[in-house]
């Protein structure tokens, strides 16, 4: 059998998303710009790979299921990203999806290349922690970003981040998402996805970034390493009906939402971003430790903004700006 281009499984997979109901072969040429004849080999790749299709009794064909795997034309179908996920990169398994989407930026990849794995071998986490991944029940993935404008912060795009995986895990998951500042995503006191964001020049004028996103999705308890069991979490096991959740889905809400804040980013308008950063932050207001560098503050968030940074109200009743770019860790004191 032959197989196609992710393009022409892309474009029939595109065409039925729209059609619960199911879609008869001869509108499928015009819909798809795929010959006719090309049509049931390509159901029969797609049926190889998990597609699940119905004949029905006037001649639809209607998809029936679809499977739960990170496949870069099931990624795409559906996604409506101008720019992002553009170009995916897959294996079923890597060392690290960071540090390849590292390799195509020496390539010169373009903006919003996506790496996606089934399972990492060396998963990376900030600073020197590594991030777990369960095969075929963990998202990890990374993005190729420039920097637009070229002076972004690091710190802008992780919020930029978080926020689009917050809000993914709210309106998907129906979970109450937390960011706990500045890349970690809790669920109910406890880790439930993580972001790493690194930035580096390469020798080019205008240094790119790399941004990592774990999500624990369907994991069980014993599935995560005993070190970690009583830390982390996955959004299955925190739903009340302990309901699986869909890998691809979950992937696209991200990758669009976070579309429309670089946009926003690249406009200078940060004001929509900043709303929703802070309403799953819910930093205004906490007593909070932070460490710049080798100083350590205490006080209580009066502002949280995402150019200006944080305003704190020391205990000697000033106040004290801190631009987030500097602060290497926050608490919240209890």
């Amino acid at each position: 059998m032959s197989e196609y281009s992710e393009e022409k499984l892309t474009a029939f997979l595109n065409a039925f998303r729209p059609a619960p109901d199911g879609l008869l072969p001869s509108s499928l040429p015009e819909r798809t710009g795929l010959p006719a004849e090309e049509l049931e080999p390509i159901r029969a790749q797609l049926e190889a790979a998990g597609f699940a299709w119905a004949d029905e009794d006037d001649g639809r064909w209607r998809l029936a299921g679809s499977p739960d795997r990170l496949l870069p034309y099931w990624i795409k179908a559906g996604l409506r990203c101008d720019r992002l996920a553009q170009s995916v990169y897959y294996k079923d398994e890597l060392t690290s999806t960071q540090d390849i989407a590292f390799e195509l930026m020496v390539e010169g990849r373009e903006h919003g290349t996506l790496v996606l794995a089934e399972a990492q071998t060396a998963g990376r986490g900030r600073g020197e922690n590594s991030w777990h991944t369960t095969p075929g029940k963990s998202l990890a993935f990374s993005l190729l970003l420039d920097l637009e404008p070229p002076d972004t912060f690091a710190s802008v795009l992780t919020i930029a981040l978080a926020t689009s995986v917050a809000r993914a895990i709210q309106d998907l998951a129906g979970l109450p998402a937390h960011i706990d500042f500045p890349n970690d995503i809790l669920v109910h006191g406890k880790k439930v996805a993580g972001i790493l964001l690194e930035v580096k020049d390469y020798g080019v004028e205008h240094p790119r970034a790399v941004a990592g996103v774990g999500i624990n999705v369907n994991q069980e308890p014993e599935d995560f390493p005993d070190e970690i069991r009583d830390l982390a979490t996955s959004l299955r096991a925190e739903h009340r009906d302990h309901e699986p959740q869909r890998r691809p889905r979950l992937l696209r809400y991200i990758l669009r939402g976070l579309e429309k804040w670089l946009d926003g980013i690249a406009r200078g308008e940060f004001e929509e971003l900043e709303t929703e950063w802070n309403r799953f932050s819910g930093l205004e207001g906490k007593e909070v430790v932070l460490r710049r560098g080798e100083d350590e503050l205490h006080g209580r968030v009066v502002e949280a903004k995402i150019r200006e940074g944080l305003l704190l109200r020391l205990p000697d009743g000033s106040d004290q700006r801190v631009r987030l770019e500097h602060i290497s860790d926050l608490d919240l004191v209890e």
